[in-house]
């Protein structure tokens, strides 16, 4: 497994985004997305995964009141109903999801990017 790492100040690895190292890599069908870190990031990155149909785990982040899903509080909108419900719970569904899963459009409006 071969790691690639970016940093926006250059200190460690790439001089720049994420998404920049992994373009520049040209992801294919056959390769698999390993991504965690901030929302805005890991949205692009699900971007870049999509164009190449190349797969796509993200583990998100999200506040946790009870770490066991009663309290909905770390929720996240996903792009298919499951349960009858178009909202997954990162503490108990996830923290580990396929990129395809989330609705990305609807993150955007939640972050403060």
């Amino acid at each position: 497994c071969v790691v690639h790492c970016a940093t926006d100040d250059g200190s460690a690895g790439t001089h720049g985004l994420a998404t920049d190292v992994l373009k520049a890599l040209n992801p294919s069908r056959r390769d698999c997305i390993y991504a965690c870190g901030p929302m805005p990031m890991m949205r692009a990155t699900a971007a870049v995964a999509s164009l190449s149909g190349t797969a796509c785990l993200v583990s998100l982040e999200a506040q946790m009141a009870c770490g066991d899903g009663a309290c909905l509080g770390c929720v996240v909108r996903a792009r298919e109903e499951k349960e009858g419900e178009r909202m997954v719970r990162v503490c108990v569904d996830g923290p580990v999801f396929d990129a395809r899963e989330i609705d990305w459009e609807a993150m955007r409006t939640d972050e403060h990017d």
